[in-house]
């Protein structure tokens, strides 16, 4: 559990100013169209289309495993008790001080930026057109990611 934790610390740490100003935009934009709720529902969305083409490519390249199959399932339960935790959090807040931020919303476009990301690496894999800048900052990441994996020095 220890290993998971530290991988998913180091997934979400990796291009966090990116992720936070795409984040943030994101957070804004659903906020002044009226609709911050559907932040969620694009993460439920996101969570659900990295996984199915995660598997897919996994299953086309024969290289199913079942840590990564796991990893995902606690990735998914670790983003709702993240969550939960921001929502009183911002019940708090709100409560002690007048502030019209929610920090939940952030919390959800954060992570959805971080899947949205991750289904675009999947959706290269496939040979879908994806603009050659995204293409070259998403094999960056991953070889950030790589790099800094917990437990490979």
């Amino acid at each position: 559990m220890s290993q998971f934790l530290a991988t998913l610390y180091n997934e979400l740490i990796t291009e966090g100013g990116l992720k936070a100003a795409l984040g943030l935009l994101w957070s804004f934009i659903l906020t002044s169209a009226g609709y911050p709720e559907t932040a969620i529902e694009a993460l439920v969305y996101l969570l659900v289309a990295d996984f199915i083409l995660g598997f897919s490519r996994a299953w086309r390249d024969c290289a199913l495993r079942g840590d990564k199959i796991r990893h995902g399932a606690y990735k998914f339960v670790a983003y709702w008790v993240a969550i939960a935790i921001f929502v009183q959090v911002d019940k708090t807040i709100t409560n002690a001080l007048p502030m019209g931020i929610s920090l939940a919303n952030l919390l959800i476009a954060y992570l959805g930026v971080n899947e949205a990301l991750s289904c675009l690496a999947h959706l290269s894999a496939f040979g879908l057109p994806v603009p050659e800048h995204l293409v070259k900052r998403l094999t960056k990441y991953k070889e950030r990611l790589e790099e800094n994996e917990p437990g490979k020095k």
